[in-house]
This record gives structure tokens, sequence and C-alpha cells, in this order.
């Protein structure tokens, strides 16, 4: 093999696993170099195309979910993830598909996949044309706004519970439980 097709091995063996610069470095080549490299021989040089996998941010756009919940799902519920640098400074969290169906067969109360165009994140699994005509209700995330963040301190200042404040407010005692350690940590800040 010529030195130039072992340097295009390498490029390809480790795009989307290294970051951009760390191959740069290794080849001694520049990131500039490589960008036009990867737009000659691949096509683009989109760093996080060449992973093989889908950022949490794509995903929660094709199920049509806040970033958030996606997040969540990988934090609380088990949802295989990877965090890369792929092009500089960035981190991205990926989630290969094969992984997300696998998960989403096992917490299909989380997922409402009446909202996921068909064949948006193939290969699609057979089952997922059942649970697209299930009607669901799903608990999505749902944004604080500042008048709810306001009226949470009040009832904390009051003496109440979080369950109670949850009632009050029409949310889980744990998403109350946790935006007032978000506030809490904030204003100590």
């Amino acid at each position: 093999m010529s030195k130039n097709q072992l340097e295009l091995k390498y490029l390809e063996e480790n795009l989307g696993s290294l970051p951009l610069t760390t191959i740069a470095k290794k080849m001694g080549r520049s990131v500039k170099t490589l960008e036009v490299t990867m737009n000659r021989k691949f096509g683009s040089s989109n760093t996080k195309s060449h992973t093989g996998m889908i950022t949490a941010g794509e995903l929660a756009r094709a199920l049509k979910v806040d970033r958030n919940t996606v997040m969540c799902w990988i934090k609380r519920h088990g949802l295989n993830s990877r965090q890369r640098i792929t092009h500089t400074k960035k981190r991205f969290t990926f989630i290969d598909i094969q992984d997300f169906w696998e998960w989403c067969y096992h917490h299909r109360e989380k997922v409402n996949l009446a909202l996921l165009e068909k064949n948006v994140l193939p290969p699609e699994p057979e089952w997922v044309e059942a649970e697209r005509m299930k009607p669901k209700k799903v608990h999505s995330y749902k944004p604080w706004t500042v008048s709810e963040e306001t009226i949470l301190l009040e009832y904390i200042r009051q003496g109440m519970g979080f369950k109670e404040i949850a009632d009050k407010l029409g949310r889980t005692s744990f998403s109350v439980e946790k935006k007032y350690c978000r506030l809490k940590d904030k204003n100590e800040s």
C-alpha cells in the first residue's frame, strides 16, 4: 500500500471516533487538508455523519420530542449512547440506531411512535408499525416557565412538600425536586 492509501485508510478507520484535530496531528497534516480530502473522497467533511450514528438532538427531532427527553432516557432509563468529539472541540452524544430500537422495544410506553415518520430511522423493526397505530399519551419534558419557577420557590418558602407542589403545578414530584435543586444551585453560584 502506498503512503496515501495508508493515510486514507487511517482516516476512514478513525473518522467519527477521534477528533479531527487528533487525526490531523497523527498524520502530520492540517485540519483544513483533511477536510479537503474528506470532501474529495467522501463527498462531505461533516465528521458527525461518519460515525454511523445519530446525535441525541437528531433523534429528538425525528421523534418530535425535546432533546432533554432523549438525554433523560440516556441518564435515567438506560438508552445506550457515546460521547465523542468529532471535529475539534464540540462534544456530541451519539446513539446507534440499532441500540435505540432495542431500547425502544423495552420502553415503548415512553415513546410515541405515532409521531415518527416511516423509515426516518432505518432499519425500522416490524413491530414499529403496530405501535404507530396504538393511541398513546406519552409524558415528555415540559419546559418550566419563569412564573412556575417563582411559584415553586414561594411554595417551598411556605413549607410545602414536593408532592403537594407537584399536584398544584401539574408536574411530577421528581421534576419539582429536580427543578428546585437546580434553582437552589443557581442561586448559590
